[in-house]
C-alpha cells in the first residue's frame, strides 16, 4: 500500500484484518492507529486491550469506522 494511502488512516478508529503466513484463521483487530512504521513494517494501534503491534505484510482488509 502506498505510504500517502496509509497516513491518513493515522488517528482513526478503523477494523484491520490480519492473517499470518501458515495460519487458517484470519484476525480482527479493531482500535484506533496511532503510528505507521513503514521502515520496520508495523502498525501500530490503539485498541480496548491496549496497544497492539500488527505486521503490515500480514494485513488482508483495513476499513476505517465510526466509532459509536
Amino acid at each position: 500500500m502506498e505510504k500517502k494511502c496509509m497516513d491518513r488512516l493515522i488517528g482513526r478508529h478503523c477494523k484491520i484484518v490480519t492473517k499470518e503466513p501458515g495460519e487458517d484463521r484470519a484476525y480482527v483487530y479493531t482500535g484506533m492507529v496511532k503510528d505507521i512504521d513503514q521502515d520496520a513494517g508495523f502498525i501500530i494501534i490503539e485498541s480496548e486491550q491496549g496497544p497492539d503491534y500488527l505486521n503490515i505484510k500480514a494485513i488482508v482488509a483495513i476499513k476505517p469506522k465510526v466509532k459509536r
